[in-house]
Order: structure tokens, then C-alpha cells, then sequence
């Protein structure tokens, strides 16, 4: 297996901080197209420090049972190669070192290496490549906030961890007066290779074709910042993704953005594996443990994304085990 140079490993803690950490001035910017002053306001005082994302994490339990479920060869090099990098937040982006990948969903995994007893480390890999690097076994498996779709379940297996939902970003006060029933003729940007790009909006557009309305003007992104980057600077009217995900961007658009409080089609998501892996098990049986003992709870309050706790993790496949 060939694996990148990985991202840099964060110290580990028991007990860190549980606040939710802001992003950088830099990193809002990277996430809503605002532009960073270069300067503080000349106001005859300091400019209020900027709370950056710092690298505490918090560690899961060893457990032996669920190691025992381990691959022998996982087990004997004592690491998992996962595919997954920054652009998603609160679930995937850097810290303020701009080396380390944190995150929801990267502190969940480093956890459940913890439970397992082993390392986790991520190659920052595309969404749109995470199941090509699982058929070429680049990886051993994907951590990237993938959506369970029946599609997907034909080539790759699940690992069940999180509850999503999807909703649109607006500018503030949406002028456009857009929701989800209306949307004809509007333009909308989405990320390319999610379920938003492939399957909600081409269901939207056709809705808008039958009912013989203009039809959605859909921009496709290589990544979720670079379509809010076009709402922000005037190319869309709006953004699909996951609700979790854009409030996360609109509480740190200084007021330039919100999102409607609608959802469609809830979502389950999954860390992803070649289908029949025998890593699969282990995976789900530590995120288990996970639940159990309250560290689960524990990191999605940290991130602030707690309304998307699942109350077991399940291994999916397409023969519906």
C-alpha cells in the first residue's frame, strides 16, 4: 500500500477544552470569501484576540474486545490509512498550524484508534477520489461525511456515526426570498461529488422541468468553500449542503449569511470501506464503545453538532446486513 506523508498527529488529552473553538480571521475568509483587514480598526484599543482551533483532542478508551476484532495485519502494523482532508467544517478542516487536520469526524476517528489501540492517520484526499482510493487500496478506509446512498452501497460497505440534513445558505435576511420549494430559476452551488451535486439537485431541477418552470442553474465546486465563495461574491443565490456544516459557516460570517432552518431528506453518515473489509467491524464495535461511555457525546458537543448523534453505529452493506 502507498500511502502519502500524513498529516501532522495532535497532542492527545483526556480533558481538554469542550468549548467550541472559532476559526482563524483567515480561515472565515478561506470559508465565507469574506476579505481579512490587514490591520486592526484604529479605535484606541486592541482588536478582541482571535480564538483559533487549537490541537487538544479528546482520546477514547482502549478496549479489548473491540480490538480483538482487528484485521491481524491493522493489527500488527498498529495503524489505519484513512482517506480524508480538510474543507469540510466543523467536521474536517486545519487547525491554526495549518498542518494539523482536526475536526468532528477526524476526532472522532483518532478515538476510535484509541479504542482499538492504534494509530489513525488521514491522506488528504479529494471526495469525489475517496472511493476510487478504497478500490485501489490506497486507503484501508474513507473518513469524509459521506451520505448513505444506494448508489454507493453497491460498491463500497458503512460504518454508520452520524444523522445529517440537508438546507440551503442565503445571504442575510435572503432577499430572493429562496427555499427549498423554490429554487426554479434560481442559481444554487454545491460540492461535486455529494449527494447535493448527484442527487438532490438533478431531483429539484426536474421538479422545476415538469412543472414547466425555468430550471436550477447549478454550479459544481470542487469544494463546499469554494461554493460559498460563490454565494458570497455574488455567482449563486444560494448553497446546498449539510445544515450542520453552514450554520457553521454563517455564525462565522460576521452576519453576512444564514441558513433556513428547513431540512430535506435526513441523511445517515458513514465512514466507508471496500466492500466485505474485515476492518468494518472493529470500526463500528469501537465507535460503539464510543457511545457508550459518553466520549461520542462528548466530541460532537465540542464541535457544536450534537443534533446529529446516532444512538448505535451499524455496519451497512449492499446486502442490507
Amino acid at each position: 500500500m502507498t500511502v502519502a506523508t500524513p498529516y501532522a498527529r495532535p497532542r492527545r488529552s483526556a480533558r481538554p477544552r469542550l468549548t467550541l473553538l472559532a476559526v482563524s480571521v483567515g480561515a472565515i475568509a478561506a470559508f465565507t470569501g469574506c476579505s481579512t483587514p490587514s490591520s486592526a480598526p484604529d479605535s484606541g484599543t486592541s482588536a478582541d484576540p482571535v480564538e483559533t482551533i487549537g490541537s487538544d483532542f479528546i482520546a477514547g478508551t482502549f478496549d479489548q474486545e473491540a480490538a480483538d476484532l482487528l484485521p491481524s495485519d491493522i493489527a500488527e502494523a498498529g495503524v489505519i490509512h484513512a482517506a480524508g482532508g480538510p474543507g469540510y467544517a466543523p467536521h474536517f478542516l486545519l487547525a491554526d498550524d495549518g498542518e494539523t487536520l482536526t475536526g468532528n469526524d477526524i476526532e472522532l476517528l483518532l478515538a476510535v484508534g484509541d479504542v482499538l489501540g492504534v494509530e489513525v492517520e488521514h491522506e488528504d484526499v479529494g471526495f469525489d477520489a475517496m472511493i476510487p482510493s478504497l478500490q485501489s487500496e490506497r486507503v484501508d478506509m474513507a473518513n469524509g461525511a459521506m451520505s448513505v446512498t444506494d448508489e454507493r452501497l453497491a460498491v463500497v460497505d458503512y460504518v454508520t456515526y452520524f444523522a445529517g440534513g440537508t438546507s440551503l445558505i442565503v445571504p442575510t435576511g435572503n432577499p430572493l426570498g429562496i427555499d427549498l420549494d423554490s429554487m426554479c430559476g434560481r442559481r444554487i452551488a454545491v460540492q461535486q461529488g455529494t449527494v447535493y451535486a448527484d442527487n438532490y439537485m438533478p431531483i429539484f431541477d426536474a421538479e422545476c422541468t415538469a412543472a414547466g418552470e425555468e430550471p436550477i442553474e447549478i454550479s459544481v465546486f470542487p469544494t463546499q468553500p469554494d461554493a460559498t465563495l460563490a454565494l458570497t461574491s455574488g455567482r449563486a443565490d444560494a448553497s446546498m449542503s449539510d445544515y450542520g456544516p453552514l450554520v457553521y459557516v454563517a455564525d462565522r460570517s460576521s452576519g453576512a449569511l444564514e441558513v433556513l432552518e428547513e431540512t430535506y431528506d435526513p441523511s445517515t453518515w458513514g465512514f466507508t470501506f471496500t466492500q466485505g473489509s474485515d476492518l468494518s467491524p472493529a470500526i463500528a464495535a469501537a465507535v460503539n464503545v464510543l457511545i457508550e461511555d459518553g466520549t461520542y457525546a462528548e466530541i460532537l458537543s465540542k464541535w457544536g453538532v450534537t443534533s446529529g448523534a446516532v444512538e448505535e453505529s451499524e455496519v451497512l452493506t449492499s446486502a442490507g446486513e
